[in-house]
């Protein structure tokens, strides 16, 4: 199958960017599949693998770059023109009130996907051999997202650790703490994320939005890091209870806190091999495809 992705982004990315690194997943492992496959991207975009053509900033006429021998495109936005070509759009974020989608549009997570009045979805997936599992911890709990979106809910994860007293190491952005248990580093590249996420005992992620996904539970549960989490969104579909905590207020994280070493890292890691992977995911995809080549229709 010839494949051609417009992604107006530079890939792959080094820091923040959980949207681009689905994108590279998946463009990659097509590449593994046999798929030939086209990517139209901003200048800087280096991928070996793929047969990259770029362009200096984003465009609405990514028509014109796509090849004739072409069998999908793949989006990653709604365009403001349905493609001449079969084409497949994912949305990974939350849409604006009232936004329209193309019938052949897919969502991160069956909430996600109910939410914008749609029944398809395909669940991000990473590549393990990304992450380093690990069942001995070390002793710190890890807040792993962006620190300057309120959404993120930072606040929460840091009054635990002002009231338990555990230490709490906080990357994805900076903010001022006077307390020697909490600790803040800043934006992580892919080595230092997976040696954080691996000797965490869990990663807090206390989101107060309706989450798309939220990559950064995978990642954590793959590294055998139990979540713990709230019940916003997708987290009742990635975090379940033998891996993490789901939590309704303070108290509920508290305890999740106390009763942490409940969780198995095995079954941590075990739930990304059965579900969440690089492979799954791009199975489901050129499905997703090729219903859309034969049909016309997801």
């Amino acid at each position: 199958m010839n494949i051609f992705h417009y992604y107006p982004k530079v890939l792959p990315v080094k820091k923040y960017g959980g949207t681009q690194r689905i994108a590279v997943n998946l463009m990659k492992e097509q590449v593994n599949r046999g798929h030939k496959v086209y990517l139209l991207s901003l200048a800087g975009t280096h991928l070996p693998s793929i047969n990259v053509t770029t362009i200096k900033k984003p465009i609405q006429n990514f028509e014109d770059y796509i090849p004739d021998n072409i069998d999908i495109v793949q989006l990653y936005g709604t365009p403001q023109e349905t493609p001449p070509k079969p084409y497949l759009v994912l949305i990974e974020g939350n849409g604006k009130p009232g936004e329209k989608f193309l019938p052949n549009t897919v969502f991160v997570s069956r909430n996600h996907a109910i939410r914008h009045k749609s029944t398809h979805y395909i669940y991000n997936g990473i590549k393990l051999d990304s992450f380093t599992y690990r069942e001995k911890k070390e002793n710190y709990f890890v807040f792993l997202s962006k620190v300057s979106w309120k959404v993120k809910n930072v606040d929460l994860a840091i009054r635990l650790a002002k009231v338990m007293g555990f230490k709490l190491i906080v990357a994805g952005g900076w903010k001022l703490s006077f307390r020697k248990n909490i600790k803040f580093i800043g934006e992580v590249d892919d080595r230092e994320k997976a040696e954080l996420l691996a000797g965490a005992r869990a990663l807090i992620f206390p989101t107060n939005w309706e989450e798309p996904f939220g990559l950064v539970t995978i990642e954590a549960l793959a590294s055998g890091t139990p979540v713990i989490t709230t019940n916003k969104g997708a987290m009742s579909e990635l975090v379940t209870p033998d891996v993490g905590f789901r939590c309704n207020t303070f108290e509920e994280f508290q305890e999740a806190i106390n009763r942490i070493d409940e969780i198995s890292p095995r079954k941590c890691r075990e739930r990304v091999e059965e579900n969440f992977t690089a492979e799954i995911m791009t199975g489901k995809y050129i499905k997703a495809y090729e219903k859309i080549i034969q049909t016309g229709n997801l």
